[in-house]
């Protein structure tokens, strides 16, 4: 009968244990980390090829040296409470930098197993791997996820992954700080949704549900309530990943934007605040120019009225005189004053409502300085005229100005000066010129009682008269002395004051070239 080998068990042939042996050793040799066993009394009684690569010696070389020998003092020392403990039957694992053949330092794990033999520890196994790649991949990671920690905390952006197979989420820590939970915080499904502002949370829980059935990202601003019940602005982006076409993880990040959306909101504010006074701006604008409109309107209706019966009076009053009615030649005259006071008082009402609503520099020409003296002199009354006094102290015949802006300031102070000063004192009006700054200086001088101490402080302010508060009038006249050389880019000042007099000043500076 045949029989089928194929099924019939072969007998084992007995092994040599000198090639087991053999091969072993081989093995032993082959590996990178160093093995080796030491008896109790520190003596080598194995060691493989890999110590001759960090101490030089061959593995029959190391038999039979005592370890204190092999490692040295300094290294000894720093593995003998390792030692102690294996000796001791206690398994000792631990990471030690060492020197390598090179002589740079290498970082080792060092496996210390004790050999027990009835309860009585013979020796231990030492088995030494160098980790200083790892260690540097370890380093590398770290400086990594720190830089990347860096990066997030600056820019306020958080990771996070959903395991769509386990449900297991995952976030980065500066999204636990987005979200005001503990760094490591891992929610649930549920849990991460809850922070989603409910108002929106259904469309949230929509907006990933299609996603992931269709593979399309979303990048969403959505309202947030952190852990501590803060309301924030976040930004979500995310994006499923498939594997054969099927989902199995959803990834992506969370920006924190609401101070973003704070400056956004800030500056959307400002914008509408500037557009509603820009439309103020031009309403305001259309009624300035409406009111020039009345004032001109005005200035034509009354003041040349006011003309016509001044220069009837005029008229009237040559008449007479040359009759030799002298008496009522002086009531004319009085009336004269009168109409002259009423048409200097519309014309200042009139300069200072113009003066208010100007916010441009005045236009200035050259201008001839005498022409502006005689004129500014001329709008006196004409029996007070011969009081004023022109002391020229510079040989400049002309200045940069607006004429008609520097008459009105002219003329207001002559007025002022004849008006407080003694009757027949002389006012003079001395002219001269300044190198630092360039200017043109104006002073009216008057031999008056000077201004009182109580009206100083706001002399040039509108309301407020230059010498006595009981004269009537608006108080416009110095007011509009100091607006005119405003406009100019000078000053109107009180230079001198004392009970036998007053000098008021006009600083008219003057570009250089002038």
């Amino acid at each position: 009968m045949a029989t089928d080998d194929s099924q019939t068990p072969r007998p084992l042939q007995a092994i040599d244990p000198d090639d087991v042996n053999r091969h072993m050793r081989r093995v032993v040799d082959h590996l990178p980390s160093m093995l080796a066993y030491w008896d109790k009394d520190l003596r080598c009684r194995f060691a493989n090829k890999a110590y001759k690569t960090w101490f030089g010696l061959s593995p029959e070389q190391i038999i039979g040296i005592h370890m204190p020998e092999l490692l040295g003092p300094r290294l000894f020392a720093l593995n003998e409470h390792h030692i102690r403990g294996a000796l001791a039957g206690q398994e000792q694992i631990f990471e030690r930098l060492i020197p390598g053949p090179d002589g740079a330092q290498r970082h080792s794990l060092a496996h210390y197993i004790p050999d027990i033999v009835d309860g009585v520890v013979q020796g231990f196994m030492v088995q030494v791997t160098e980790i200083t790649h790892i260690k540097a991949v370890e380093m590398a990671l770290r400086d990594s996820e720190a830089f990347l920690d860096r990066t997030e905390r600056l820019a306020s952006v958080g990771g996070w992954e959903v395991d769509l197979l386990t449900g297991l989420h995952k976030w980065s820590d500066q999204l636990c700080r987005i979200y005001e939970v503990p760094p490591g915080y891992q929610p649930t499904r549920a849990e991460a949704m809850s922070y989603v502002a409910q108002e929106v949370r259904e469309q949230v829980s929509q907006m990933i549900a299609d996603s992931i059935a269709t593979g399309q990202p979303w990048d969403v601003v959505v309202p947030v309530v952190t852990a501590k019940g803060r309301h924030i602005w976040v930004r979500s982006l995310g994006e499923a990943a498939y594997v054969d076409g099927r989902p199995v993880r959803l990834f992506g990040a969370a920006q924190d934007i609401t101070e973003l959306r704070q400056r956004e909101a800030e500056l959307h504010q400002e914008q509408t605040l500037r557009k509603r006074i820009e439309q103020q701006m031009q309403e305001l604008d259309r009624l300035l120019k409406e009111r020039s409109e009345m004032l001109d309107v005005l200035a034509h209706e009354v003041r040349q009225p006011l003309n016509n019966a001044s220069a009837a009076l005029q008229s009237a009053r040559a008449a007479l005189t040359s009759m030799s009615d002298h008496a009522a030649a002086l009531r004319v005259t009085r009336a004269q004053n009168v109409m002259s006071q009423v048409m200097a008082n519309i014309d200042n009402t009139l300069a200072v409502a113009a003066l208010l609503a100007r916010a441009t520099p005045a236009s200035g020409q050259d201008t001839d300085i005498d022409t502006l003296l005689a004129v500014a002199i001329a709008d006196m009354p004409q029996e007070q005229q011969a009081r004023v006094r022109v002391e020229r102290d510079t040989a400049t015949r002309t200045a940069t100005m607006d004429m008609s802006l520097m008459r009105l300031a002219l003329r207001n102070l002559l007025s002022n000066a004849l008006k407080f000063s003694p009757a027949h004192s002389p006012v003079t009006i001395r002219v001269s010129d300044s190198d630092e700054p360039l200017a043109l200086v104006i002073d009216v001088i008057d031999e008056g009682p000077g201004v009182q101490a109580e009206v100083l402080p706001a002399l040039f302010e509108r309301g407020v008269h230059g010498h006595h508060s009981q004269q009537p009038g608006h108080g416009l006249g110095l007011y509009i002395v100091r607006r005119v050389m405003e406009l100019h880019g000078g000053q109107a000042s009180l230079l001198d004051n004392g009970p036998q007099g007053a000098t008021l000043r006009l600083m008219l500076i003057q570009s250089p070239g002038q």
